[in-house]
């Protein structure tokens, strides 16, 4: 998932900083010309890549895909994924579906409110974005989205038993239930592919195939259709803020019909432009957690979405994230030297430094309300999402 920027200020502050939040955190970022003191050889396009072979039976084909993607993860910490296992008529047909959803009235849309759920899943709305973000004005953040995600207790995800008391993760609007069926389907075949991701990084690694598998055996998978409306050329809204996932990594379908608001911040302070692709490719990035594993070898880079297209933009990013009972350590071989401080992820379950994330973003929601009438300090919220339960 991603969390936004906070500050008022999404872009440059006096002609010389961006600012952003990452990692959890507000952060800036100086803005460099060339020849300027600080100016450093960067990225200023973003890798394409060909997955024709993730799934290649010899694993020396795999490998030398696996050092590709390393490349663009370390250098740049987004590229795109084209020839993948997605077919064009998937995508056809989910992006209808979430036409057809955001095109609701806004009461029935509701019905699948964010607010009705343990996890923060369902409808959220233009004000709702707003009132999270802090700005509290609908039209200051343009965008509405959706968030379903892994849930044990939905037989398609999960045919074996479930505890009584573990709670549904996701709601859906009583009245489009085809926009349950699309979502599902979206969402089978995205799991596995990005499974497959993941053993490419297990191999960069210099790791078993299947060595990251014990992390994210029933991963905290998220799908977030969003719908950006128009906006004028040179409004200064942002669709989304500043922001680096917290994700292991990210793959976002863009729709290139929709046109492309997003962009990605370099080391010298520029957006690059991340326009979208034809057919099924995919923008990806790499999220914290995966930085966390890497030791700071794969970086999480800052993004950001502003439609100036002209017309409706819709995107569909699939956040693959370990599973909520995993403790996060860097993947380092013995005797080498850390290249970052270890990070909160190394003391608690992935799951509940998650849920403070997600809610301090989502402080309106129910939980947090909750967690602020107990009075905690954020390093006790022991929050179980599946039972929807605090201490």
């Amino acid at each position: 998932m991603s969390l936004s920027a906070k500050e008022e200020s999404y872009d440059i502050v006096d002609g010389k900083w961006v600012t952003f939040r990452a990692g959890g955190k507000p952060g800036r970022r100086l803005v460099r010309q060339p020849g300027e003191p600080g100016w450093v050889d960067t990225f200023d396009r973003i890798p394409i890549i060909d997955f024709t072979n993730v799934n290649h039976p010899d694993i020396e084909v795999r490998k030398k895909l696996a050092e590709e993607l390393a490349e663009a993860a370390e250098n740049v910490g987004f590229w795109y994924a084209a020839n993948t296992p997605v077919s064009d008529q998937l995508i056809e047909e989910t992006f209808s579906a979430m036409e057809k959803f955001f095109a609701l009235p806004a009461e029935q849309k509701a019905k699948a409110s964010w607010m009705k759920t343990p996890g923060a899943r369902g409808y959220e709305s233009f004000a709702d974005v707003a009132q999270n973000e802090g700005s509290g004005k609908a039209d200051a953040t343009l965008r509405e989205s959706f968030i379903m995600g892994d849930d044990i207790t939905d037989p398609v995800q999960w045919q074996g038993a479930v505890p009584a008391d573990i709670k549904p993760q996701n709601i859906w609007p009583p009245d489009m239930p085809e926009f349950k069926q699309a979502l599902d389907a979206y969402y089978s075949v995205m799991a596995p592919f990005a499974r497959s991701i993941l053993r490419l990084f297990s191999l960069s690694l210099g790791l078993e195939e299947t060595a990251l598998d014990h992390t994210h055996e029933f991963p905290m998978n998220a799908l977030r259709p969003l719908h950006y409306p128009p906006q004028e050329p040179d409004e200064s809204a942002a669709g989304f803020l500043a922001h680096a996932d917290f994700s292991t990594f990210t793959l976002v379908l863009q729709g290139k019909k929709y046109g492309s608001g997003l962009e990605v911040l370099n080391m010298n302070g520029h957006w690059i432009p991340a326009p979208a692709l034809p057919q099924a490719t995919f923008t990806c990035n790499v999220g914290d957690y995966l930085q966390h594993i890497s030791d700071g070898r794969f970086v999480s880079t800052v993004h950001r979405v502003v439609n100036r297209s002209g017309q409706e933009r819709y995107s569909l990013p699939f956040f693959f994230s370990p599973d909520p009972s995993a403790v996060l350590v860097p993947v380092v071989p013995a005797g080498q030297k850390r290249k970052t401080e270890p990070i909160p992820y190394e003391d608690d379950p992935i799951g509940d430094t998650y849920m403070r994330r997600l809610m301090f973003a989502r402080r309106f929601h129910p939980t947090a309300k909750r967690i602020e009438e107990l009075g905690l300090p954020q390093s006790e919220w022991k929050y179980n999402f599946l039972t929807g339960s605090l201490p």
